[in-house]
């Protein structure tokens, strides 16, 4: 076998590796979700106008049109119409596809194609409308949205792998600034007073703040994880996490880490990064705890206090 000959086969057997190892884990990595993002949804859009009435690239600037200006930012505002109807309508009526806990690589990847598909479906239409695209009918369409994939998928793949990888790199770089905060203070502990937590019927708890680990939201219920003797309990009670954040909002060392989280910074044993955020490890619960990106940074800081 020649050299050539041997070089080729390593090389491929390195773009196999690649292909059965390396992405398959790089797609099921999570990713967050950004939904409703105005300023996203208005700059493309204007871009696109700006862009195709200055530039006029694919053969526009052939065609003979009156107020053609005009018309071709029009493709702006189709674009704009696509985005929020994927960004701001969809997500209203079909909130289960976009739970983030799911969210990965490779779902955002097929989002964005969706997207990309939805607005040259759009942009052909228009076209057609306008006159400034000539291929009507079904072939048309499939030309116009080949057309469209062609220039938009490398840049979706690309942009989404090294975004997952710049959010990921800093927010390790945060969980372990936080993690080192924790282990020089192993010994902080919330002051020992009683607090009493009421639910809508009237029914109490009440548990000494020093052993209150975590209140969880659970639909119309809340679930309290508590020490008593040694020993960790739990209490359901009838009552929105709002109302008990209200009851317990004198207790410095308990956050609202979450929507449906409220915490005992005293019980953090670790804070785990990925690209979506962070997730608490905490004393005597088995599962991990999420950190809503907008509370993120009061944690960091909460942390550093205490």
């Amino acid at each position: 076998m020649s050299y050539l000959q041997l070089l080729c086969y390593f090389c491929n057997a390195r773009i196999s590796t690649i292909h059965k190892m390396i992405l398959p884990r790089i797609l099921n990595k999570p990713y967050p979700i950004n939904l409703n993002r105005w300023g996203i949804t208005i700059f493309i859009s204007i871009f696109v106008a700006v862009f195709l009435v200055f530039f006029q690239p694919f053969g526009l600037q052939h065609l003979q049109l009156e107020h053609k200006n005009i018309l071709l930012a029009g493709y702006g505002g189709i674009t704009f119409l696509v985005l929020f109807l994927n960004l701001f309508i969809i997500p209203i009526f079909l909130p289960f596809l976009f739970n983030e806990d799911n969210w990965t690589v490779a779902k955002q990847i097929l989002w964005l194609c969706w997207i990309v598909l939805s607005i040259g479906t759009g942009n052909y239409f228009y076209s057609i409308l306008v006159n400034t695209y000539q291929w009507s009918g079904i072939n048309g369409l499939i030309s116009f949205i080949i057309f469209t994939f062609s220039i938009a998928i490398i840049p979706i793949v690309v942009v989404t792998i090294l975004s997952h990888n710049r959010m990921l790199r800093n927010n390790l770089m945060i969980a372990e600034e936080m993690n080192a905060n924790i282990e020089s203070n192993p010994n902080t502990e919330t002051a020992d007073f009683y607090i009493k937590i009421q639910s809508e019927n009237k029914t109490q708890l009440k548990t000494s703040a020093l052993n209150l680990i975590c209140i969880e939201s659970e639909g119309n219920y809340i679930r309290v994880t508590f020490l008593e003797k040694d020993a960790v309990n739990h209490k359901v009670l009838r009552s929105t996490l709002k109302n008990v954040e209200f009851q317990v909002q004198d207790v410095k060392e308990l956050y609202k880490c979450h929507r449906a989280f409220i915490i005992n910074i005293s019980y953090i044993e670790k804070v785990k990064g990925n690209s979506q955020g962070y997730r608490l490890v905490m004393k005597h619960l088995e599962n991990e705890i999420p950190v809503s990106r907008n509370n993120s940074k009061a944690l960091k800081e909460l942390i550093k206090e205490f």
